[in-house]
């Protein structure tokens, strides 16, 4: 008798252990999955970021050459 006893504390143990086990791997996954949704968030902003950047360039570019274009067309009516 005193072994079944000990073999059923022994069972209780384990499954105490494996529940906790479980419970903080729920936990780790939860927290995993937290930080990847934090790390999809900065992404999109990052890109958003670089993305209006470049678009800021390109406006920058286009406004140069417009106002070279205009200059050039002022000359040659002016020479004409």
């Amino acid at each position: 008798m005193e072994i079944f006893y000990f073999s059923s504390g022994m069972v209780a143990v384990a499954l105490i252990y494996a529940v906790a086990g479980v419970f903080k791997l729920r936990q780790q996954v939860d927290f995993l999955i937290i930080d990847i949704d934090q790390l999809h968030n900065l992404q999109a902003i990052e890109v958003d970021g670089m993305d209006r950047r470049i678009k800021d360039d390109v406006d920058d570019v286009y406004r140069a050459m417009d106002s070279r274009l205009d200059k050039l067309e002022d000359r040659l009516t002016k020479n004409s």
